[in-house]
Parts: structure tokens; sequence; C-alpha cells
């Protein structure tokens, strides 16, 4: 790649202009991501009612915070070795189709999971293998569904994509996670795996519902050697694409342990039952969906932006680590949500501006690799702090990590790296 410096006023990249943002809900004027909203909106309530169902069947079965860590672990252990490859993939393959095939397996392994709770067969060994199974789905699926925003709305709407996408996240855990909660109290764990396998029907619907000549071309890249080696040089010869990675794998592994944190604090700080940790999950997806509606209506800055939302999202989890009783735990957590999605979708925005659309594949799946990558070793870390000291301290250990990471961001200088559709130079400022 060749370097052209500046000779005179310093130069944007493509697609990261100071323009007006784009109106909040700007993305659902297309059709084809309504569809694809819908669908994922649906798929992702199922995930989180079997989340849940999954978490309280490893509590049940052993009682301890550092099982659960391990669950969660192998889940995301795929991610971590498989991400970047998955990346290649995805840049290579007909994201369409990719989805479509990770979301049959998916319903399969959710409906098997609950068919052996439901015939008594459920064993720890069983949760093992079936959520590293899951696991490797998703090391494919998560890079491929970052991929095809830019094919659902292209460039000028990928920031308000990226927010309403993660809007998906906030809404199905503020329904997913009380049905669970409901029905686990009352019919049984096994519910939430069947609610996630009929989910999947919906996805597949939808999925096949996108008109093709919609679709917006991406370049794809050809099967050659190299391309996996050609996506790490990119990064790290663009700084500004870069430097959110290395903080998100940071808050990736201290902060973001929520599936661990929240209901150890319940079952083990609070000492309250399946319905409690339902409820405080799902209260705090009403802070992430306020903050992902915030961020889609703003044009966010790489540096400054993400800065404050490093610091606001540290300061939230301090102050949920030292709430006195669930209720105020569980209000708190209202704060927690807004600042965990603003950081998240900022994070996640930066990346994909800077990113020319040839490199989006193998770029968005390092940053997956980065969130969810981060996972195995977060949550075996946490669950450990917690199983010998207190449920309080991975929150306290997380809003540090945040902090450091805003001071970071800010304090360093932002080398802006120019991102074109076919040749991309680097520019100097």
């Amino acid at each position: 790649m060749n370097t052209h410096p500046s000779h005179d006023r310093p130069r944007r990249p493509p697609g990261t202009e100071v323009t007006a943002a784009p109106g909040r809900f700007a993305a659902f004027g297309n059709r084809n991501f309504r569809l694809y909203f819908i669908g994922q909106t649906i798929s992702s309530i199922g995930s989180w009612a079997q989340s849940l169902a999954v978490t309280w069947l490893v509590l049940e079965l052993t009682d301890r915070s550092d099982q659960l860590g391990l669950v969660l672990a192998l889940q995301f252990l795929p991610m971590l070795i498989l991400g970047a490859p998955a990346g290649v993939l995805a840049d290579r393959l007909n994201n369409r189709r990719v989805l479509l095939a990770t979301s049959a397996t998916s319903g399969v392994l959710a409906l098997t999971f609950g068919i052996v709770v439901t015939t008594g067969h459920a064993t720890i060994w069983w949760i093992y293998s079936l959520t590293f199974l899951l696991g490797l789905v998703l090391a494919v699926e998560r890079p491929t569904m970052q991929a095809i925003l830019f094919q659902l709305v292209g460039r000028d709407l990928l920031s308000n994509a990226v927010a309403a996408n993660g809007a998906i996240n906030s809404v199905s855990r503020l329904i997913g996670p009380a049905i669970a909660g409901g029905l686990i109290a009352t019919v049984g764990l096994a519910v939430g795996f069947y609610i996630n396998a009929a989910s999947y029907l919906i996805v597949i619907a939808a999925l096949l519902a996108l008109r093709s000549n919609e679709l917006i071309v991406r370049p794809m890249i050809e099967q050659t050697k190299g391309k996996l080696r050609e996506g790490f040089a990119y990064i790290r010869s663009h700084p500004e694409v870069a430097r959110p990675l290395v903080v998100m794998s940071v808050v990736g592994t201290i902060a973001l342990n929520f599936p661990t944190t929240f209901p150890s604090m319940v079952r083990f700080g609070f000492h309250r039952g399946a319905g409690s940790v339902g409820a405080v999950m799902s209260v705090s997806a009403i802070g992430s969906i306020l903050g992902g509606v915030y961020i889609a209506g703003i044009k966010p800055d790489a540096r400054r932006t993400l800065g404050i939302a490093l610091a606001g999202f540290g300061a939230a989890i301090v102050a949920l680590g030292v709430m006195p009783s669930y209720v105020s735990f569980v209000a708190m957590s209202i704060v927690l949500g807004f600042a965990s999605a603003s950081f998240q979708s900022v994070n996640t925005i930066v990346v994909q501006q800077a990113t020319e659309p040839s490199m989006q594949g193998r770029v968005m799946a390092l940053h997956q690799t980065a969130l969810f990558g981060s996972t195995p070793i977060g949550a075996l870390l946490m669950g450990w702090v917690i199983h010998v000291s207190s449920p309080r301290i991975p929150f306290l250990l997380g809003g540090t990590a945040a902090f450091l990471c805003a001071v970071f961001v800010i304090a360093r200088p932002l080398h802006r790296v120019a991102v074109g559709t076919a040749s991309a130079g680097r520019q100097s400022r």
C-alpha cells in the first residue's frame, strides 16, 4: 500500500466526513434492514432466554461461580481462536447464505439442549459440549453479521445501522431474560431452549425475504493465501482502526463479563433466585436501549466521543459494584446499560467507519474477537475472583480498566488513514 503525504489541508478518509448525522431511525427506511432487524431481534430474544436457562442450570448443578465462568469461556473460546479466520470467510462468501447456515445450525443445537434437559440427562459435561458447539457457530456468525450491514444500508447509513443493530441486543435483553426467568420459576428450564430454537425459524424467514437486487455490492476477496495476514497488516498500519480494537480487548476481558458477574452478584451477594437475575438483566436493557437510540443520532468523534463513553462506562460500573441492596443494584443497572451500550456502539462505529469495504469482514472479525473472544479469559478470571473474594470486586476492576482505556484514547494523538473503496493510500495530517 503506497503512502501519499498531504501537501495542503488535512483530508479525511471517505466515509468519515463531518456531515449532519442522519435521523436516529434513518436505517429503518431500508426494507432489507427492517427485515434483518426484525429477524435478528426475535432470534436474540431467544438467545437471551437460553442464556439465562444455561446460567441457572449451571448454578443449580454446581452452585459455583467459577463453573459458570468455565461454561462461558467454552462458549466464546472458538471466537478467540477462529474469529480472525472467520473474517476471511466473511470477505469471501455470500454473507446471507452463511447466516442462513449458522441460524439453522444454532436452532438444531438449541433444540438438542432442550431435549437433554427435558429428558433429565443434563449434566455439566452436556453443558460443556453444547455450549462449545454453539461457540463454533458464533465464531462464524458474528463477523458475518457485522459485514452484512454495509450491504444492507451502504456507507452513508452505516453508523446509524450499527447503532440500531446494537439495540437488537438491548431490546432482546429486556424481553428474553424476563420471559425466561418467569418460565423457569413456573414451567422449568427446558422452555428457554425451545423458545430459542423456535426463534431461528423467524430469522431464517427474514433472511430469505431479503431482496438480493437491493443489497449493495461489497468487493469480495479471491481464494488465495495471505488474506488473514493482509488483515493484520492493514490494522497495524491503520492506528485509528487498531486503537479501538485494543480498547475493546481490554474492556471485554476485564469489564464486559455481565453474564458471569450479574448472576453471581444476585445469587451470592443478594441471595436471590432466577427470577431476580432475569429482572435485573431485563431492567438494565432499558438503559441499553436508550444508549443505542442516543448514539444512533450522533456522528461520533473517533477520539473524544470514545474517551467520554469509556469514562462514563467506568463510572457506572464502579457505582453498580458498591450498591448496598438489590433494589439499588437494579436501579443502577439502567445507568450501566446506557453507558455500556454507548461505549460498545461508539467503538464499533469508529472501527467500521475507518475500514474500507473490502476489509470489513476481516477487521470486524477481529473486532468481534476482541469483544467476544476476550470472554473465555474474562469469564474464567472473574469467576475465580468472585469465588475467592466477593462478587463486587469484578465491577471495581472493570471500572478501573475502562478509566485507564479512556486515558489511553484521549491522551494519544490520532493519525487518520485514508479509506477508499479502490486504493486506500495513507494520509498524514
